[in-house]
């Protein structure tokens, strides 16, 4: 999504294809690092992102098999963010959908299952697909990534 996001932003026209109807379910993560809090300043959307409910580390124990505990102190990055949020992953990726939307070149099509590559001359120029009706298609690309 992020990746579709700064392509759109440059004027690429860009194709999203999400499996899922929604962003609502578990994923690997809802850490947003604070070098993604400085590049969603540099696109514009820090104050959007900072409206969101989320909680901030600025400090992280980590338990070792000694007994004693490792402390991270977050507070000596570098750069402007000296924290890492915590944050729904189905919360940020409708902030970043919902910036895609804005720009012309974004299309981000919910619902569509990638199937398959399609394969020219050994090259990957596209995808197939499913939506959720079963019927299926092809987008040819460019530049395909999953």
């Amino acid at each position: 999504m992020m990746l579709g996001l700064m392509l759109a932003r440059a004027g690429v026209p860009v194709t999203v294809l999400e499996k899922h109807d929604d962003f609502l379910r578990d994923f690997r993560g809802d850490t947003v690092h604070a070098s993604t809090l400085t590049l969603l300043d540099e696109l514009g959307l820090g104050e959007r992102f900072a409206a969101m409910p989320h909680r901030v580390l600025q400090r992280v124990q980590v338990p070792l098999q000694s007994g004693a505990g490792l402390v991270v102190d977050l507070g000596r990055l570098p750069g402007p963010h000296k924290h890492i949020a915590m944050v729904p992953q189905w919360d940020f990726l409708d902030l970043l959908a919902d910036a895609g939307r804005e720009e012309p070149s974004f299309t981000l099509r919910m619902g569509v299952e990638v199937v398959d590559l399609l394969r020219e001359d050994g090259r990957v120029v596209g995808v197939r697909y499913r939506d959720g009706e079963g019927s299926g298609g092809e987008l040819r690309a460019a530049v395909t990534v999953g």
